[in-house]
């Protein structure tokens, strides 16, 4: 490498750390010594280099404020920069006082010179307040720290307990859901296992279903009734409340509107102010379905009273 690479390279990296590249620029050189360690040593040098002349005062007047706006932004090199400062009033005093020629010195005075050096009371006021100076500077980028550490400390304790929160509300609902699940599961089962209902069988040729009027098709209250293979009659007993007629006609039809059967009824019988029919019909006219039977006041077309039931043959 020749003397002007190396110096094309010094200028160039010089103006990097006072931040007048371009940000094209800026990006090649960053860059290049990521990738390039000896590039990385010179630029390291190049800072050591430019701390000195800023400590020495001998920056322009243009690359100082450069320098104090830019390269000094980081604590690191705040405290790097007065280092230098004091380091250079160190010698600068050292030099005014001492202007003799070295000479050579015994060991127990070397020791004692060293000894000198670190106390204190010894060192130049110029030194001495430049050292206080770099202690507060490095003692406050420490308390700055600190602080922003356990800011960070605390931030990430709300965090991780509002996510804990989250997490034990999601269990309790997905508990919840799960019991909900069974217990659906578990009516649903015992529905299924539910064997049909079934009126009183009178022998096995002849079945009897009580029906009470009003009954809505298809709702909890109405019955499935089984009518077996080897039945030939059904009979219905029918109770209703009408003051109004004295003798009654039946219909029945099924769920598509067919009439399957309709008889005059006749008088009725009283009980306890109601009225009741009891009517005797083939049992093959029912097929497995749902029935509709209407009492109608005679010469009239009055419903005085309504049952829905469900047959199912077997």
């Amino acid at each position: 490498m020749n003397l002007k690479h190396v110096a094309e390279n010094d200028e160039l990296l010089a103006r990097y750390l006072l931040g007048e590249l371009s940000e094209e620029d800026q990006e090649r050189v960053e860059q290049r010594y990521i990738n390039d360690p000896a590039f990385y040593e010179e630029l390291l040098a190049a800072e050591d280099d430019l701390i000195d002349s800023y400590a020495e005062g001998t920056l322009s007047q243009r690359e100082r404020a450069s320098f104090e706006n830019h390269f000094m932004r980081s604590p690191e090199r705040q405290s790097r920069v007065g280092f230098a400062e004091a380091w250079v009033a160190y010698v600068s005093s050292r030099s005014a006082v001492v202007n003799a020629p070295a000479v050579e010195k015994r060991t127990g005075e070397k020791n004692e010179s060293l000894f000198e050096f670190f106390r204190l009371s010894a060192w130049p006021l110029g030194l001495r307040v430049a050292a206080a100076a770099l202690l507060l500077i490095v003692g406050g980028w420490v308390i700055f720290e600190v602080i922003r550490l356990r800011a960070q400390v605390q931030q990430a304790e709300a965090q991780r307990a509002a996510l804990q929160k989250q997490n034990e509300d999601l269990e309790r609902q997905i508990d919840a859901e799960k019991n909900h699940s069974l217990e659906l599961t578990s009516r649903l089962e015992q529905e299924r296992l539910q064997p049909p209902a079934q009126l009183n069988q009178v022998g096995s040729e002849i079945v009897s279903f009580f029906l009470t009027a009003d009954l809505v098709r298809g709702s909890a209250e109405a019955k499935r009734n089984v009518i077996p293979t080897g039945a030939r009659e059904v009979n219905l007993q029918l109770s209703f409340n009408d003051q109004q007629y004295e003798r009654y006609d039946v219909v029945i039809t099924n769920v598509e509107g067919r009439e399957i059967w309709r008889k005059d009824a006749g008088k009725t019988q009283s009980k306890n102010g109601s009225k009741a029919i009891t009517l005797r019909i083939p049992a093959a006219l029912f097929t497995t379905n749902d029935y509709i039977v209407n009492v109608i006041g005679t010469d009239s077309s009055d419903k005085v009273a309504r049952y829905a039931f469900s047959v199912v043959r077997k």
